[in-house]
This record gives C-alpha cells, sequence and structure tokens, in this order.
C-alpha cells in the first residue's frame, strides 16, 4: 500500500472517532442544559386525595389510563 492511502485510512480513522466524541460530549451538554421534565418521587405518600384505594377505583384508572388494545 502506498504511503498516502495509509495517511487517508489513519485520517478518516481520526475523524470517525473525533465525531464519535464530539456526539458524547453533545449528549452531555444536552442533558445538562434541559431541565429534567419529571421528578422522581420516593414515596406516593399524599399522591392520592382520597381516604380509601380500591380494586373499583384502580381499574377506572387503568381504564382511564391505557386503551383498549381492539383498537391496533
Amino acid at each position: 500500500m502506498s504511503k498516502a492511502l495509509l495517511d487517508t485510512e489513519r485520517f478518516l480513522k481520526r475523524i470517525d472517532n473525533t465525531q464519535r466524541e464530539l456526539e458524547l460530549l453533545k449528549r452531555e451538554l444536552m442533558r445538562k442544559v434541559q431541565p429534567t421534565k419529571m421528578k422522581v418521587k420516593s414515596s406516593l405518600y399524599g399522591s392520592v386525595k382520597s381516604e380509601d384505594i380500591t380494586e373499583e377505583v384502580i381499574e377506572d384508572a387503568k381504564h382511564s389510563l391505557f386503551r383498549k388494545l381492539s383498537d391496533i
């Protein structure tokens, strides 16, 4: 192989590595700049404004959150 071809391959590999590094840095910066949309709760205490959570309440919540699969 000629020296020019080896140099070209080496530079292409370096460019590829640099692009990957830039993409990783971009992702890291985006995570730091964009505020998190949801806060993680350590407990569900106080999240429900009800005294008793019954199976009926749970089933109603499931039906309101998840659509039926028959429409797919």
